[in-house]
């Protein structure tokens, strides 16, 4: 009987919005330093380091709510479970993948679905790699939108928005004023934690 002690891990960059994958071996986590898996845009990393001799700790910055999130890794569900899958506590979306290399691309696989699920129920079209970074957009303009802090100079607030594969467009219904938000723009910003946006007329 021949065991396999390599592993693949898969998270989605919040920084360029793509699938990282990685692949390490178990005996790597014995180790102080534990597993880096790192993004090839440079921005981002996955990190896997032991808490004890029993378990480790998976942590992840979160696309969907600009957190990092730690998880518990068990080594028993290292060792025996074809994939573990953890989501963001706050959204439903898979955030990071460790198992075995087949299983863990074929949860990606199935999560991507999930995502475009979502999106079209939302009245979205497909926007690929940033639909989780649209979504996170529309939720916080709604919630801007809810406490009256959206709006354009003119003094109108109905703002009309428009999602696009890479960028999002608000533009006011009265006097023309927009505004476009680009992905990386949004995921690489403090847009989560904005407390206004004014539309402006151009000059």
């Amino acid at each position: 009987m021949i065991i396999n002690f390599d592993r693949t891990a898969a998270y989605r960059c919040p920084s360029c919005g793509e699938i990282a994958f990685g692949s390490f071996s178990m005996f790597e986590l014995s180790g102080e330093k534990g597993v880096r898996i790192e993004c090839s845009c440079g921005q981002s990393n996955l990190i896997m380091i032991p808490e004890n001799k029993n378990n480790f700790i998976v942590s992840i910055d979160c696309l969907v709510c600009d957190e990092t999130h730690k998880f518990s890794l068990p080594f028993q569900s290292l060792a025996k479970k074809d994939c573990t899958e953890f989501v963001c506590p706050n959204v439903a979306v898979g955030l990071v993948f460790i198992g075995r290399n087949d299983a863990v691309r074929g949860a990606v696989v199935r999560n991507e679905q999930y995502i475009e699920e979502v999106i079209t129920a939302c009245g979205l079209e497909h926007t690929g790699k940033n639909g989780v970074t649209m979504l996170k957009a529309l939720d916080k303009i709604q919630e801007l939108s809810d406490n009256e802090n959206l709006y354009c100079e003119c003094g109108s607030n109905m703002i009309d928005v428009e999602v696009r594969e890479n960028d999002l467009v608000l533009e006011c219904c009265l006097c023309g004023a927009s505004v476009s938000l680009s992905a990386d723009t949004i995921r690489n910003s403090d847009f989560s934690h904005l407390k206004q946006l004014i539309l402006k007329r151009k000059k």
